[in-house]
């Protein structure tokens, strides 16, 4: 007999699932893939080209009307899952929950492997600006990385920044972070609440370490995101199918979904760390 219901552990996935991602709700959803797409294949993201400046106007003559130039950017349909096997036995008599922590595991690691490859998508930006140390940053560097996007500064545009729980100790010591007399300096802030630190410069700050920290060069890897930069396509949300091995007398719960990602504005995110090239 299997204890347990798809659509119940689909349920306690998906609910899990959603308070484990961090950089997938910074992102834009872009609807779903088409159903006769399928995993490994290509498909097609939007990219729009920005219009020409303003054209002063003269009496009599008309303007040149200009036609919005889209390109297009492709990515590759992944799918990816997790199997988990529940004994009878352990499910009635083990100490704790094994579906609830089962869901709790499988949520996370889709979670995390789905923020992973956004990520790397963002990796690819040209947008970079460097810091002087390896696990720290500090305000006048942020203030640098903002720059980037000259006056395209208003608050309202970005989506947030998202760094390693390294550099936590480097917002607790900025004053431009923590001090209540700075005029920019958010209540509450320090205080994880859902993977969010608080707000530097009016812009979310979210805490991630899965693709934030560079094992080779032993570096931490910060992200500027501005909205609309990244974005995903869901071809399947998150499924769960049963598979009863009874002369086990056990239960595989296996949980996947599909999904591609693509870095969409190449000047909508800044990589910030010590080693740019």
């Amino acid at each position: 007999m299997a204890f347990i219901k798809p659509n119940v552990y689909a349920g306690l996935v998906t609910s899990k699932f959603t308070g484990k991602v961090k950089v997938l709700q910074l992102a834009t959803d872009l609807g779903e893939i088409p159903d006769y797409s399928s995993q490994g294949e290509t498909i097609v993201f939007p990219k729009w080209s920005l219009c020409t400046d303003a054209e002063e106007m003269e009496k009599g003559v008309a303007l040149t009307p200009e036609e919005l130039a889209q390109t297009q950017t492709t990515a590759t349909v992944k799918q990816i899952g997790k199997a988990i096997r529940v004994f009878d036995s352990e499910n009635l008599t083990a100490i704790g929950n094994q579906v609830d922590q089962g869901a709790m595991q499988t949520a996370a690691v889709l979670a995390r492997k789905l923020d992973s490859d956004l990520i790397t998508e963002m990796l690819t930006s040209s947008l970079k600006s460097a810091t002087a140390a390896a696990k720290a940053i500090t305000a006048t560097e942020l203030d640098n990385a903002l720059q980037l996007y000259g006056d395209e500064r208003d608050v309202d545009e970005f989506a947030g920044l998202v760094v390693n729980s390294l550099l936590i100790p480097s917002f607790m010591g900025m004053t431009e972070f923590v001090d209540a007399m700075n005029t920019t300096v958010a209540a509450g802030n320090g205080i994880v609440r859902n993977g969010l630190l608080g707000f530097f410069r009016g812009i979310p700050v979210y805490v991630s370490d899965k693709g934030t920290y560079d094992d080779v060069a032993q570096e931490c890897i910060s992200f500027i995101i501005k909205k609309n930069s990244i974005g995903y396509k869901m071809k399947k949300n998150i499924q769960v199918e049963l598979e009863r091995e009874a002369k086990l007398k056990a239960t595989d719960i296996v949980a996947d979904c599909m999904y591609a990602c693509k870095l969409l504005a190449d000047d909508g995110v800044v990589v910030v760390r010590k080693s740019i090239a």
